[in-house]
């Protein structure tokens, strides 16, 4: 009987680095698309290109040292990202109501609308993640 080795791992980083890019290209996309009110097709084109896009790169981010430490990196940002706007989000809104209001002399609100500034911070997060995972992989910083 002939001894068999192990099916040798293949590296999926290539995959990994691909789909960072093309993640980055569809967030631009969704945000391009939003602002001009494009057909409403796209945005869900460019929604399932960005989820299919970050679950690749989820299950493809051990491949080796590098591309794991680009995810680590991403995600790190992105978690500081959403942190800082919890906490910053509330602020803004209610600094940007009171100025309106004092200068078209009304009362201002007492609760500001906030959901626009929740909604942005998912957007803001991903932009954080994928602007520092490209950051990382140009500069070569390890």
């Amino acid at each position: 009987m002939a001894a068999t080795s192990p099916k040798p791992k293949k590296n999926r980083a290539s995959l990994n680095l691909n789909m960072g890019i093309v993640g980055f290209a569809s967030l631009i996309g969704l945000t391009a698309a939003s602002a001009l009110d494009a057909h409403e097709g796209i945005p869900v084109v460019l929604v399932l290109i960005l989820v299919a896009s970050l679950a690749t790169m989820f299950f493809t981010r051990k491949s080796d040292e590098y591309t794991e430490q680009l995810w680590i990196s991403g995600a790190n940002a992105a978690f500081i990202m959403l942190v800082l706007w919890i906490f910053i989000a509330p602020a803004v809104a209610g600094f940007v109501e009171g100025y309106s209001a004092a200068h078209e002399g009304r009362e201002a609100d007492a609760e500001p609308q906030f959901d626009m500034l929740y909604a942005a911070g998912s957007t803001f997060s991903l932009y954080a993640f994928f602007i520092t995972f490209h950051i990382k992989r140009l500069t070569g910083a390890f």
